[in-house]
């Protein structure tokens, strides 16, 4: 019973290996991060013109940012470029909630300013 184990034992050790090495194979190495690039641009593309938008995003001119991935999109050619700089001017744009919390809270500030001045005590 101990030979057919060890049989069995060898015959796995050999698909085990190819198994690993398979695997091996499948896994891509990851990329060194780029220095001067912001985390989640890390996958983007290489192109001058999106690393200097990159830059400027860096530097916090937002609107140049706008005006800049507004123009890519409309000359470049790439599709990745172009879908990189769709993702940067949807990383401009505020948060949906953080717009809707801004509208009820001026409803409420002009609405509690009505109820104070419609509803004042004496004369």
């Amino acid at each position: 019973m101990s030979e057919a184990s060890e049989q069995a034992g060898e015959q796995a050790s050999p698909k085990k290996t190819k198994d690993a090495a398979a695997l091996r194979k499948k896994r891509k190495k990851k990329a060194k991060p780029r220095e001067g690039v912001p985390v989640f641009a890390q996958r983007y593309p290489r192109d001058e013109t999106l690393d200097a938008l990159l830059e400027t995003f860096e530097r916090g001119d937002y609107l140049s940012v706008r005006e800049g991935a507004q123009k890519l999109i409309s000359t470049t050619t790439k599709p990745a470029v172009r879908q990189a700089a769709e993702d940067l001017l949807r990383r401009l744009e505020p948060d949906p909630l953080a717009r809707y919390l801004l509208a009820i809270a001026s409803l409420l500030l002009v609405f509690f300013s009505i109820w104070y001045f419609t509803h004042r005590l004496g004369p």
